[in-house]
């Protein structure tokens, strides 16, 4: 028997799927640019490539299995939040981090890129934790205070 998808079928998978396209592109970059730093013996790139091996592939894949399973549970706009923050984050994060590694362009050249890369991350991680938690939270039936109400004390 098959199963024609609706819009329906198709709507809550999207996020893990761009969690994981996202991730195949960062590991591509990733496997080819280690197979170059290999060949030129030139390992002044290492740290970035690193990074964007661990932040563009391996956490964005787990990103990927969480809210394909148990982010379903998390409210709809963290996904989406995630994916933005992080991939900015990543994107230019690692271009500072080669630039600067490389020394094609100063520190204080490529301060915005960190300032906009670092926090993007992080915030990245933020909303991902927010939404592992709040996916917890829901599992075990824990519901927020009404509101108005002031706590025990």
């Amino acid at each position: 028997m098959t199963h024609i998808e609706t819009e329906e079928d198709t709507a809550a998978p999207r996020w893990p799927l761009l969690f994981y396209a996202a991730g195949t592109i960062y590991i591509l970059i990733g496997v080819t640019w280690g197979l170059a730093m290999s060949i030129t013996h030139d390992f002044a790139t290492s740290p970035a490539h690193a990074h964007l091996n661990l932040i563009g592939w391996v956490s964005q894949a787990l990103m990927g299995v969480f809210y394909a399973t148990l982010g379903r549970r998390s409210p709809g706009w963290m996904p989406a939040a995630n994916f933005i923050l992080i991939n900015v984050g990543v994107v230019c994060m690692i271009s500072a981090m080669t630039l600067m590694f490389t020394g094609l362009l100063t520190l204080e050249q490529i301060t915005p890129m960190f300032a906009i890369g670092g926090p993007g991350v992080l915030l990245g991680f933020g909303v991902f934790a927010a939404a592992v938690f709040v996916a917890l939270a829901r599992s075990l039936g824990v519901r927020g205070r009404p509101a108005g109400r002031a706590l025990a004390a």
